[in-house]
């Protein structure tokens, strides 16, 4: 089952080295700014190259897009995948902390 997440817990998680973000927008817009350390899983990608991208099915993924619809559509997909821990991040636009830019 896909939780949502508030950017608060997610950081936290994310610190603690107990999540990874991916990012299912396009590259331009993972270049135009992203969760530091994100990785980038496009949502037209995410059904052949999840277990590429994300290999470890049971780790802890937070998911996020750039205002929330295509992270709900990329956890419904991946919980159907087999993805036990996912949590929906929403959108970057809702994140207050500080970005990475670039690949």
């Amino acid at each position: 089952m896909t939780r949502k997440i508030d950017p608060a817990a997610a950081v936290r998680l994310l610190d603690a080295g107990k999540a990874a973000a991916v990012d299912v927008r396009e590259p331009d817009e993972y270049e135009e700014g992203h969760i530091p350390g994100a990785l980038l899983l496009p949502l037209g990608q995410v059904k052949g190259r999840a277990e590429q991208v994300m290999p470890d099915k049971n780790a802890c993924w937070l998911i996020y897009c750039r205002t929330g619809r295509r992270s709900a559509e990329a956890a419904a997909c991946l919980e159907r995948m087999g993805y036990a821990n996912l949590y929906d991040l929403g959108g970057v636009l809702s994140w207050p902390y500080e970005l990475e830019y670039g690949r």
